[in-house]
Order: C-alpha cells, then structure tokens, then sequence
C-alpha cells in the first residue's frame, strides 16, 4: 500500500473520529486485535521468501528479540527520567516496542530493493509483534500482581518464552492437521478455507491457552505455506495467493482507518512530560537498535532503512487501549497516539528518499 494511501485512510479516519468522537475506539482495539491482526499476520507468514529468511536469520533474531527488549527498557529508562515507575515504564515500552512497516514493505514492492533486506524488514514486523505482545502481557500480569523486581523480571521472562514454545507448536499441529485434510484435494474454496482456519483457529487457541496468538498464527502460515507447495498444483497455490492478497488489502486499509478513527488528539496533552518522554525513548531505541546491525555486515544505507522502518500503528494502539486499570494508564494510551502519529508522519518524510537510494545502489542480496 502507498504512503499517501495511508495517510488518506489515516485523515480520512481522523475526520471521522472528529464527527462521531470515540464512536470506534472500543472497536478498534478488538477488531485489531482478534479480526484483522491474524489475517494481516497469516498473509505475511504465507508469502516469507523462505531462502532470504534462511539468509537473515541472524539480523532478524537481533531485530526481534534483543531489539524489542532493548526498546522497551530504553523507553522504561526516559520515562524514568521524568519520574515514571520502572514497571510502568517497562509496560509502556513493551506497547511501544511493536513495529510496523507496511508502508517500507509496500514501496519495497514497487522498486528493485534486495529481497534479503525486504524479508529483514518484514521478518521483524513479524516476529517483534510477536515478542511485544508476549512481554506486554507478561509484564502486565507481573504489574498486576504488583511487582517488577528482580524475581518478576525471571517470571516475565518465563512466561513470555513459554508463551512463545507453546504458540509455535500450537501453529504448527493445527497447520499439519489441516493441511494433511486437505492433501491432494486440489479445490480452491476447500485451500482457502482451510488457510483461513488455519489463521484464526491457531490464533484463538492459543489466546485461550494463554500462549502467543501471534507465533502460532505466524508458525501456522509458514508450516502450511511449507506443506502445501509439496501437496497442491500451483494453479490452486496462485488462487489461494491472490484471495490473501486482496484479504491483506482490506485489512490494511481498515487497520489504518480505524487507527486514525481510534486516535485522539487531544489526549496528546494530557500528560506533556510522559509524552514527551515517550516520544524521546522511541526516538533513541530506534537509533541503537539499527546500530545492533553494524557488526553483522550489512551496507549502512540497510541500516538506515530499518532505522526509517519502524513506524508504530495499529498493534501498539490496540494494546494501549485494551489495558486494564493500571497505574497512569491514560498517560500510557495518549503516549501510544502521539507515537503513532509521529512515527507515521516522519514515515511518509523520511522512507521514500532512503529507500531510493537503497533501490539506485542495488546491492548484492
């Protein structure tokens, strides 16, 4: 999708908003969260070019897990500075630490940039929504539960890789269930329905079991993707290709709808130092987290591009409103809006520009 097509859907859903004032917040945040999320989530797992993900497997990992940690205690550590609890810090700065570069990864589409970099990029969307929703819902239970020291740190931590372990095999049962169903029957509908469960039911099960909706979503698409090119005709892989991308469109283009819908300008000054602080930690872990990249060899022009790349959205957004009462919650949600807008602003100033100048160099990749 175009950067001026999202900032169309997004002003266009921030004129609504002004119309009909948190008419759509509330469903916002579970048609984000349960609706949309899984099929945005499953699309991208099922179209991974699988070989520059083998590829990058190094830089992606860092981007996911050490980066999203990273972000989140930086962020933490300026909240701190104007006198946030650290657990509360560390909550906003899991909300925060979920990317969202569907804007890189659409002109990534239109213009000859390295397949290893778009699957670098796309990849950490991925997996670092994954890793921000399984340490937002650890740290919440550990905030909750009323303490974040160094024993809630270890059982945030646990937690958090149990969900993940759990996730990934519950994907990949359901998507090898599935796919063993549906083994030589080369129907079209019978693939996409299948796909589609596939997305949802792996998604749901393991919310219920309290495990990574997220992983098992993405594990599902990418064991699926993996079974049925060894099981169906390509004729029927190019229609189940097509339905998710036009299933990938709408969802975009209702995400980013509802995202200017959801988002409430004037909340923005309701706590200015949080805010501020706010706005400064995603600044600065953006910065050091593309500098994890410089000792894997990488050109600099790449690093610039994940540096450009991480633009908050939808999934930050839902997180921030479907919190609990919690300790300055409404600080943590008018933080949330106002990264938001920031980032998908300096998004559509800064990417096309660093992305050309990637796409002219055409590095090896």
């Amino acid at each position: 999708m175009k950067l001026q097509y999202i900032v169309v859907l997004v002003l266009a859903g921030i004129g609504y908003g002004m119309i009909e004032p948190g008419r759509l917040t509330y469903a916002f945040g579970h048609a984000t969260l349960y609706v949309l999320l899984p099929a945005l989530l499953f699309e991208a797992a099922w179209n991974l070019r699988y070989r520059a993900m083998l590829r990058g497997w190094r830089a992606i990992a860092i981007l996911a897990v050490p980066g999203v940690l990273l972000t989140a205690v930086l962020i933490a550590g300026a909240l701190a500075v104007v006198h946030v609890p650290f657990k509360t810090g560390l909550l906003a700065g899991a909300i925060l630490s979920a990317t969202d570069p569907i804007a890189v990864v659409g002109i990534f589409r239109r213009m000859r940039v390295p397949a290893l970099l778009s699957t670098i990029v796309e990849c950490e969307s991925l997996f670092n929504d994954a890793v921000a929703v399984a340490l937002y819902r650890a740290v919440l239970a550990a905030v909750l539960a009323g303490s974040v020291g160094a024993a809630g740190l270890a059982q945030i931590s646990a937690t958090a890789i149990a969900g993940v372990i759990g996730g990934i095999a519950i994907g990949i049962g359901i998507a090898f269930v599935a796919a063993a169903l549906l083994r030589n029957r080369n129907d079209v509908v019978l693939q996409i329905l299948a796909t589609g469960l596939c997305a949802y039911v792996s998604y749901y099960a393991a919310d219920r079991l309290d495990c990574s909706g997220i992983f098992a979503t993405i594990a599902g698409g990418i064991a699926i993707r993996s079974f049925e090119r060894r099981w169906i005709s390509l004729t029927v892989a190019e229609d189940v290709n097509r339905f998710w991308d036009v299933a990938a469109l709408v969802a975009n283009a209702l995400v980013f709808f509802l995202v200017g819908a959801a988002l409430d300008v004037s909340i923005v000054t309701l706590d200015p130092a949080f805010v501020l602080a706010a706005l400064a930690g995603v600044m600065i872990a953006r910065v050091a987290v593309s500098g994890l990249l410089l000792p894997t060899g990488y050109p600099r022009e790449w690093l610039d591009v994940v540096r450009v790349a991480g633009m908050r959205g939808a999934l930050s957004l839902a997180l921030a409103i479907a919190l609990p009462q919690v300790p300055q919650r409404e600080a943590i949600i008018a933080a949330t809006f106002a990264v938001a807008l920031a980032t998908i602003i300096s998004s559509t100033l800064t990417v096309p520009p660093v992305v050309a100048r990637v796409a002219a160099r055409r590095p090896n990749g």
